[in-house]
């Protein structure tokens, strides 16, 4: 038996609510290695907790869009406002008590609900067609948000001030009743009357002293002190649970995509650990150095939290050669250089096509990147001139072709979908993107890479090249040689034994019993 706790959480206070309607929605991965590794136990029958310490209204509605909507979990907010563990349930808004003659104004983004001359109430909906708020407005002013539960409950009321700025929230019972106020302005939380034998205070000077004793009473009444507790590395929850869990196996989790940079605070939030997890080879180097600096005994453990399954590779089907080369995160000389390596190959050899593969959206990208792509199909489609006119004529019938193209992959999905058609991938980061290349094992893809790591062997699965002008031979490697693309394709599939979930969730399971000390 294990225990997660995740941090999912938004860019305020770690404990507010994250909801927001579909549409203001950035393209932000909400995949991380919590999701991967609770999946992972999952699919091998293997049992678990999830711990969720933020207020999350949808969680049901995020949980199922990951896979792990059956998954156990305990909700410290459930468990303060009584709510209880059920199916999501959609609210019909015209259900609700509105006053006679309201008028239901449509927009492709919410629904207005007009109820007077003055007054009228915004309805929106998450990306799953559930209501989240409906926002009451008088004047044009809005005063109020009803936050509603993906189960059909009234969760909580903000109440906003003449100014338009929140100043107090209301957290509700399954019964609809208020059982706690927070105050915004000053932070203090008061509970009601009626629920005060339920609590130490009447008033907490924060909201966090108030989280942190409900949590310290589940977990001495429900959770046993052997069990390991699998932490995503937050420095904004870390210190607040190592108070309360001292007793515990504590294993933080260190994810390049939440823990960007591994900062001195963040390594002193972690220290009263057992175990860290990590999935990077500088944060692991980091994490070693510290270790040592701090003295501290410490089990360290470098581990994909990504989980290779075999994909489908559609790229023999196809007469054209589509090369992929990852562009985030590379510094703009070695973008720059490498793509004119890649361009002076595609030039030599016909029928290659280069697929530029991109988190960020299009409009982001560095300027001379997207003017050269278009310069390089514009050239691609021009016709030369004839004496008849013939090509012209001809060419009016063709279509416009991109030798190059940029394809934004801002989700997991997208860019497995991406990869299907891919020959070779490139990634010539310090440090190669690793769902990037746990996929491309997936995919039996061949990458190339300036970096030797776990995943890539040289002339098996792979290249790794010392310079980017060594590019163009090692591509020639697995374009030319049909022989060499077939070897690393089959190399491939083994490894997605050596990295498949279970022997991810076994080697895990070994480490924190103590039968394997990679430190």
């Amino acid at each position: 038996m294990k225990y997660f706790v995740p941090a999912w959480y938004n860019q305020g206070s770690w404990w507010e609510d994250k909801t927001t309607p579909y549409y203001s929605k950035s393209l932000v991965k909400e995949f991380d290695d919590m999701i991967s590794l609770m999946n992972m136990h999952v699919k091998n029958d293997e049992t678990f907790e999830m711990l969720i310490l933020n207020y999350s209204p949808d969680l049901r509605t995020f949980l199922h869009r990951f896979d792990l909507f059956e998954a156990r979990y305990w909700s410290l907010f459930d468990d303060i406002q009584g709510f209880e563990s059920r199916t999501p349930l959609p609210l019909d808004f015209k259900s609700l008590n509105w006053p006679e003659g309201t008028e239901f104004v449509y927009t492709p983004y919410l629904v207005r609900c007009v109820t007077g001359a003055t007054t009228y109430s915004n309805v929106y909906f998450n990306q799953d067609g559930y209501m989240v708020w409906i926002e009451a407005f008088e004047h044009g002013q809005r005063v109020q948000r009803s936050i509603f539960d993906d189960r059909g409950y009234l969760s909580s009321i903000l109440y906003f001030d003449g100014q338009g700025v929140p100043f107090r929230q209301k957290y509700m019972t399954i019964d609809g009743d208020c059982i706690l106020t927070s105050e915004l302005v000053d932070g203090t939380v008061h509970v009601s009357e009626q629920y005060q034998h339920r609590f130490n205070q009447t008033v907490y000077n924060n909201m966090e002293d108030l989280l942190q004793e409900r949590v310290a009473l589940y977990m001495k009444q429900e959770v046993s002190v052997d069990y390991p507790i699998i932490i995503a590395a937050d420095e904004r929850h870390n210190y607040f649970l190592s108070e309360i869990l001292s007793d515990y196996q504590l294993c933080y989790s260190i994810f390049k995509q939440r823990n960007s940079e591994l900062t001195s605070s963040l390594l002193q939030s972690i220290s009263n650990s057992q175990y860290w997890l990590v999935d990077m080879l500088d944060n692991e180097e980091t994490l070693q150095q510290y270790k040592i600096e701090q003295q501290l005994d410490v089990e360290i453990m470098r581990i994909t939290p990504f989980d290779a399954q075999v994909l489908p590779n559609k790229s023999s089907q196809y007469y054209e050669t589509y090369i992929g080369l990852w562009i985030d995160g590379i510094a703009h000389d070695t973008l720059q250089q490498s793509l004119q390596q890649v361009i002076s190959y595609m030039e030599r050899v016909e029928n290659t096509r280069i697929i530029l593969l991109t988190e960020q959206d299009k409009k982001l990208l560095p300027q001379w990147l997207t003017e050269q792509v278009q310069a390089v199909n514009d050239k691609y489609n021009t016709i030369n001139e004839d004496e008849d006119g013939i090509n012209l004529l001809l060419a009016e019938e063709e279509e416009y072709v991109e030798v190059i193209e940029i394809k934004h992959v801002p989700f997991e999905q997208d860019l497995r979908a991406a990869l299907m058609n891919l020959r070779v991938v490139i990634d010539l980061n310090r440090e190669p993107d690793l769902f990037l290349q746990i996929s491309c094992i997936s995919a039996g893809i061949p990458q190339i890479n300036l970096r030797k790591t776990d995943y890539v062997v040289d002339e098996i699965n792979g290249r790794v090249i010392e310079r980017v002008d060594q590019l163009v031979e090692a591509l020639q490697y697995f374009l030319n040689h049909l022989k060499n693309w077939n070897y690393s394709f089959a190399y491939a599939i083994k490894l997605v034994e050596t990295f498949a979930s279970k022997e991810i969730v076994g080697r895990l399971n070994r480490w924190i019993e103590g039968e394997v000390s990679e430190a």
